[in-house]
């Protein structure tokens, strides 16, 4: 039996007895077509007696179109409320009025960009049914942004993760959780949510501290919210009997970030550290510039204040029961940071889209804010990127591009040797040295030629050692 057949098979066995919904949708200068097919979706394929209203929250909105012709075309649906920020307040404070005005006994928060399928409410209330501190996420399935058209996915092979810049990634789901769910339909334990789509019984999204409110525009929310569903005594579930699509923008967003993007991340992004990550923040600090760490991030008492008055337990606790794939990264590696050229004012780079299996990598003027040019060099020789990429090379001919390939474990082609005082990057199987290219635009490797500008290179961070040796292990 196909996974859709026993969701539909679930689905008839779904109590008639569940509570209502608020769905509540924020946007800010959204294409009307692209929000009228989310709200539409939304009335069309959700019981009617489970939905007790759409709140759309206007985050102060440019577009003529968002104005009157948005509420012309939704006042014949009763269910449907337009709430309008009277200033750009950002994703949190817009998500926390719309929860203000909602009436139902539980919160969806919806993107401005989605389609909902059918059927796709009753899992999730089911499961906060039978406890409401469940805190619960469909699957996000893709809308294609060229034509619009929805994509179904297959089986789910993958939960929620974070790297230690504290921006979400998609991770394997792991065996010991594989061997627990009944069938495929079963619900997945995920340590973060990507923050967009979700739903959590109203009274407990109050009861738990709701949002940061301090915390500006949208970044770093989702993950505070998702520590903080762990750590305080929830739990944090992927339905996969519920599907939503989603549009992922190829382009630059609409959104607007007035005290500047990298600001405004490192204020949200600090915030969470200070409060949540206990001595684990120095793993995301030490990724960060100086401008980075020492911004202003506001009074965080009320938000401590929270955490002892929920009794919550520590960020190591949630490193060793949730997300053990992360307790196992090492706190003090050989050499992190920027790996950048000698000769020229170039690094190495993460380029173009990723969350596939093979990334771009090549070279960029150094910037020195982290970011898409922090590697990590680690004790088993892997150059690492987000602690689960890593740079490899796949043929030992000169010339030959360098990849950035999920790690293996098993060094091979992705087993590197770095020489602190020479500056070489060894490729250990093909003994080949890390090199640029003609035009300084790509990673290859080449036969190591002594004192070749190219192929010298240095991680901004290395480990401290009492000994002098630069040869031995991994050669810092």
């Amino acid at each position: 039996m196909t996974e859709f057949l026993r969701c539909r098979s679930k689905h008839n066995k779904y109590p008639t007895e569940l509570p209502t919904t608020s769905v509540v949708i924020c946007f800010h200068n959204e294409a009307l077509s692209v929000l009228l097919r989310t709200v539409h979706s939304v009335l069309n394929r959700s019981p009617p007696h489970l939905l007790a209203d759409i709140i759309l929250v206007d985050d102060f909105s440019e577009y003529e179109n968002l104005q009157e012709p948005l509420e012309d075309q939704l006042q014949q649906f009763e269910k449907v409320k337009v709430v309008r920020m009277p200033q750009r307040e950002g994703l949190v404070r817009a998500r926390l009025r719309g929860a203000e005005v909602s009436r139902g006994e539980v919160l969806t928060f919806l993107d401005s960009h989605c389609e909902v399928t059918e059927g796709w409410l009753e899992p999730l209330l089911v499961r906060i049914a039978q406890n409401r501190s469940n805190v619960v996420c469909p699957v996000i399935e893709v809308i294609n942004a060229d034509d619009f058209g929805y994509q179904t996915s297959a089986v789910i092979h993958e939960r929620g993760g974070f790297s230690w810049d504290l921006f979400f990634t998609w991770k394997a789901i792991p065996e010991e959780e594989r061997k627990r769910r009944e069938d495929e339909t079963d619900y997945i334990r995920s340590p973060t949510m990507a923050g967009g789509l979700f739903a959590m019984h109203k009274q407990y999204f109050y009861d738990l501290g709701s949002y940061d409110d301090q915390m500006d525009i949208w970044g770093g929310e989702n993950l505070e919210l998702s520590f903080r569903v762990w750590m305080c005594g929830g739990q944090l579930e992927i339905v996969p009997c519920s599907r939503v699509g989603h549009v992922f923008r190829k382009y630059t967003s609409p959104y607007k970030f007035p005290k500047g993007t990298e600001a405004t991340l490192a204020k949200n992004f600090n915030r969470l550290a200070e409060v949540w990550m206990d001595e684990y923040k120095h793993l995301y600090y030490r990724r960060k510039s100086k401008e980075e760490r020492n911004i202003d991030i506001g009074d965080i008492s009320e938000r401590l204040a929270l955490r002892k008055r929920l009794g919550c337990k520590d960020f190591k606790w949630y490193l060793r029961n949730v997300f053990p794939d992360m307790a196992s990264v090492d706190p003090n590696p050989p050499a992190q940071g920027e790996i950048r050229s000698l000769a020229y004012s170039l690094c190495v780079d993460t380029l173009g889209e990723k969350g596939s299996r093979i990334d771009q990598v090549g070279l960029y003027s150094c910037h020195g804010m982290g970011g898409n040019q922090f590697f990590t060099f680690t004790k088993n020789n892997e150059i690492q990127f987000n602690d689960d990429k890593c740079l490899d090379a796949p043929r030992g001919e000169p010339g030959t591009f360098v990849e950035m390939i999920t790690c293996h474990g098993l060094k091979g082609n992705q087993e590197w040797k770095h020489n602190k005082r020479k500056g070489t990057i060894i490729h250990v199987w093909t003994e080949t040295c890390l090199d640029m290219s003609k035009d300084k635009q790509n990673l290859v490797v080449n036969p190591c030629k002594r004192y070749k500008k190219s192929q010298q290179w240095r991680f901004s961070r290395y480990q401290t050692f009492n000994s002098t040796n630069t040869e031995a292990g991994y050669n810092y």
